[in-house]
């Protein structure tokens, strides 16, 4: 479960990046010393690409490796308006996700893991710079076992213009 969510935590992220007045367009990468996994192992590494992020449409890839060294690839491409969009996970969907703004900035996103029933609820702020972003991430498991988990993210590249 763990494993899943932590992809859709992932490629949750660039939906709050996405609405701020910043543009999130670009490459970013997973601060895992700084980030909070709570009981579970940290991942090795963790990045991800930013190729559209309009009201209308986000488009983004993250490339993960696992504390055991497995390699994963997960997408995710939907309007932000609160509805529902399948998640990918290397090329096969996995559940689904939403996104919406908040008045403040915040986005809350909404998960469900269709291999497990699990489901997770993301918040996330991006720094007044645009270049950190921080998730505050619970995630409850299908028996209603409830963790939580921090991520911080720090911009790698914006594209050329």
């Amino acid at each position: 479960m763990k494993n899943i969510a932590l992809v859709w935590a992932l490629l949750s992220m660039s939906a709050v990046l996405a609405q701020d007045k910043h543009s999130a367009v670009g490459n970013w990468k997973l601060d895992v010393a700084q980030s909070d996994f709570g009981s579970d192992p940290a991942p090795k590494s963790v990045v991800g690409t930013i190729s559209a992020d309009s009201p209308q449409l986000l488009s983004y890839q993250v490339h993960s490796v696992d504390d055991k060294g497995k390699r994963s690839t997960a997408s995710w491409s939907g309007p932000e308006d609160d509805s529902k969009h399948p998640m990918m996970l290397n090329g096969k969907p996995v559940g689904q996700m939403s996104a919406k703004k908040e008045s403040d900035g915040t986005i809350v996103r909404h998960g469900e893991d269709s291999t497990d029933g699990s489901t997770f609820e993301a918040r996330g702020s991006l720094s007044p710079d645009g270049n950190t972003f921080t998730d505050e991430i619970t995630e409850k498991s299908k028996d209603g076992k409830e963790s939580k988990e921090k991520q911080v993210w720090h911009r790698v590249a914006k594209p050329a213009s």
